[in-house]
């Protein structure tokens, strides 16, 4: 984290006042429209046909990415809240103790769990008990006579599935998958391949969480996690929340909200995805 830290301040922090998400109540970061949008719906599809589909009805197919990439963000949270739930519950707690409590709690989880996605939960949850185990002793051997809260703060300096208001935005209610505030810096967990959707959708997350606490948010922390039977294999990129993710997000919401109102089929985009959950209903 502090190599984060490090890293953030070294770069440059240039974004035009009207584009940060407080100033919600002026163009172009105002809406006229009622509809409020998904951010994660804004990025599925190129044409945002997706966002048409929903309004119509449709449904669509769970792909097995979309289900994995649902079951690596289940346990992570889980095991982020194990981890502290522990700290502040044991006074004197090691990495040593902690990874026998994380052993046990895994088992609650497992019960769950399908077998297939139990093999890679345990593959992530392990390696969830090794990050924290070994930072727990950290901190302890440098920090004597610590609060329990303060304790934790160390140990995971940040918050999972933080709940971000969109409304003024034009937005639903978000969940962030991670905030540091203390950076401030937002992160966002994927899996498969790099999309630029993705960077787009930190601006999203940045300019809601700006509209609703007024604090600037200039970078985003975009983390590919893939998980084998094996290993967890994790590539991150920090991405600045420049003026053009910013004005290209915006126009992006302004168009989905179009879709919304008035109905308009926006037509089938030409880098359809087969793992998409609505190729059969666009490509039947």
């Amino acid at each position: 984290m502090l190599l984060l830290s490090k890293r953030i301040k070294k770069l440059p922090k240039n974004v035009d006042e009207e584009l940060r998400g407080w100033n919600w109540s002026e163009p172009p970061v105002y809406t006229r429209s009622l509809s409020q949008v998904s951010i994660s719906e804004m990025v599925y599809c190129s044409t945002l046909r997706n966002v048409y589909l929903k309004v119509k009805g449709f449904r669509g197919e769970i792909g097995r990415q979309m289900l994995q990439g649902s079951l690596i963000h289940t346990v992570y949270a889980i095991g982020i809240e194990a981890v502290k739930r522990f700290i502040y519950s044991r006074e004197s707690i090691d990495g040593s103790t902690l990874r026998t409590l994380m052993g046990d709690e895994f088992y609650s989880l497992l019960k769950d769990l399908k077998e297939e996605e139990g093999i890679y939960a345990k593959v992530l949850w392990d390696h969830i008990t090794n990050i924290y185990s070994a930072e727990l002793d950290r901190v302890r051997s440098k920090f004597t006579n610590v609060t329990r809260d303060s304790l934790v703060s160390q140990v995971v300096p940040f918050y999972v599935e933080f709940p971000v208001d969109g409304s003024l935005l034009g937005l639903t209610n978000l969940r962030v998958d991670a905030f540091i505030p203390h950076l401030p810096l937002i992160a966002e967990m994927k899996t498969g391949k790099y999309k630029y959707t993705h960077e787009l959708s930190l601006a999203g997350y940045a300019l809601a969480i700006e509209s609703q606490y007024e604090i600037p948010i200039d970078f985003g922390y975009l983390c590919y996690v893939n998980v084998t039977e094996k290993e967890v294999r994790n590539n991150c990129k920090l991405i600045p929340i420049s003026d053009s993710l910013r004005s290209e997000f915006l126009d992006m919401r302004d168009k989905a909200q179009d879709i919304m109102d008035k109905g308009v089929d926006p037509g089938i985009a030409k880098d359809c995805e087969r793992d998409c959950m609505f190729y059969k209903v666009c490509h039947p």
